[in-house]
């Protein structure tokens, strides 16, 4: 997936587009099938982010998350975070405007 595409994901589970144990699906599946060589800044974001998803449990109630086991509360202030850094680092990588000379 491109950048844009993770971007896209994480909105469509902020905005409640889908939930989060879709989100939780399809960035898993997103995640793993990467073929390697991603840009290493990139890899960090998506990386604590898949610790995050990895960590997601239904099941637990905000405020009874441990360091296994989180919230979809929490997961969501995770994606929040993420999508942030990967804005972020998408505006670092955009190509400078054209002047109009």
């Amino acid at each position: 997936m491109t950048l844009t595409e993770y971007k896209r994901l994480i909105e469509a589970f902020l905005t409640h587009e889908i939930s989060a144990a879709e989100f939780e699906e399809r960035y898993m599946a997103a995640f793993l099938a990467e073929p390697g060589g991603m840009d290493k800044e990139l890899f960090l974001i998506l990386d604590a982010l898949f610790a995050a998803v990895d960590c997601y449990w239904p099941g637990c109630a905000p405020g009874e998350e441990t360091p296994f086991e989180i919230s979809e509360e929490q997961l969501r202030r995770e994606a929040r975070d993420a999508l942030a850094r990967l804005e972020q680092l998408a505006a670092r990588q955009a190509p400078p405007p054209q002047s109009e000379d």
